[in-house]
């Protein structure tokens, strides 16, 4: 599993670095190399994301790179089997120690071709703090210096900030890593390729491989998200699995979801599937658009993940995403529709709709997840 993911990884950062000759090759490097040293415990994948439309993005995608990290032994000490414990606690070291060890020889040589760079560090009372902002944009027109606290950010074309800081817990440690690229403008007279395009070949896609989909519907009224966002005890927070808002806060939403379903023994058309769903999502990043959009690289089946896409307005009116999930020993595709805030709630693959917390469900599927 590890080196199919540290394949797609390098695959993904590939295909950014050749088609948009923006991102950094020593960023490149960088990430497959912390995607091939992470631990197994306390690491999370790396998340890259490329966010761009006509609008506030001035035409210009850009590509952000982030991840996060951390040390953490006072999670899984106080086990029983100690000689287990000190065994998983030095490879996660190990680990730990090696991704922030590439983290500062990058930057170190990032160093050199810097225009300007904020750096803070401090040793104080048995806490540890190493910080650094990098803007990397020679448009000096382009910079803006941002202070919070101790650390002074600097935001430009292309630009990068780290933090180590000592955690939670003795010899605990946290990491955030992020960069940030802007990318060529889209071609005014290019190829349109809507939302609506897109659909139909997703559409047509699942049909060539005689798989249906199902409508769900999920609704909340302004009243009903007081009710439960205001009772910090309500039941009904325990229906919903998340809340996503892409523009201003909407409390009312509704929800029109399309899902298509694949078997659990149809592992491997499901990949195939998920494959092809995310070329095209990339395809629509690629042709301007007149709203905007966030495309999540290496979105996968595997547990709580981001939208492959998601197209939306500042103003709350229409925003649609792609989802995949994997539940109830299946593998879902779910292309979402939503006036307002979209609500997902916790039993969507066995729902036929959930308004204001009343729920009608599918005869048939049983609730474990």
């Amino acid at each position: 599993m590890k080196k199919k993911i540290l394949f797609m990884i390098l695959a993904l950062i590939g295909a950014v670095s050749q088609t948009q000759g923006q991102v950094n090759p020593k960023i490149s490097q960088l990430f497959e190399e912390l995607e091939a040293t992470k631990g197994t415990l306390f690491s999370r994948p790396p998340s890259i994301v490329k966010r761009g439309g006509i609008d506030g993005y001035g035409s210009h995608p850009s590509m952000d790179y982030s991840l996060y990290f951390y040390y953490r032994p006072d999670l899984i000490r106080g086990r029983k089997d100690t000689l287990f414990v000190d065994s998983v606690l030095r490879v996660e070291k190990t680990c730990f120690d090696k991704q922030v060890k590439a983290i500062r020889r990058t930057l170190s040589e990032l160093q050199k071709e810097a225009e300007d760079t904020c750096y803070y560090e401090s040793h104080i009372g048995g806490k540890d703090t190493i910080f650094y902002s990098m803007n990397l944009c020679r448009d000096s027109s382009r910079v803006q210096k941002y202070s919070e606290g101790k650390y002074t950010y600097l935001y430009s074309d292309e630009y990068l900030d780290f933090l180590l800081e000592s955690g939670r817990g003795k010899d605990a440690f946290e990491v955030r890593f992020r960069y940030t690229t802007i990318l060529p403008s889209v071609d005014f007279y290019s190829d349109t390729y809507t939302w609506g395009d897109l659909n139909d070949d997703i559409e047509r896609l699942f049909n060539e491989h005689g798989v249906t989909h199902r409508n769900s519907f999920w609704q909340h009224d302004e009243d009903y998200s007081h009710a439960v966002w205001d009772d910090t005890e309500a039941e009904d927070r325990k229906a919903w699995m998340s809340i996503v808002n892409y523009g201003e806060y909407a409390y009312a939403g509704v929800t029109e979801a399309k899902i298509y379903t694949l078997k659990e023994d149809q592992e491997a058309l499901a990949q195939q599937l998920l494959a092809a769903v995310d070329s095209l999502a990339l395809k629509f990043t690629n042709s301007r658009q007149d709203r905007y959009y966030e495309y999540h690289y290496g979105t996968s089946f595997q547990g709580s993940q981001s939208p492959i896409l998601a197209v939306y307005t500042r103003q709350i009116s229409e925003t649609n995403s792609i989802r995949v999930e994997a539940a109830n020993h299946a593998y879902h595709f779910l292309i979402l529709n939503t006036r307002g805030t979209e609500w997902i709630p916790t039993e969507w693959y066995r729902l036929k709709s959930i308004i204001n917390g009343k729920k009608t469900y599918i005869e048939g599927i049983d609730s474990a997840p």
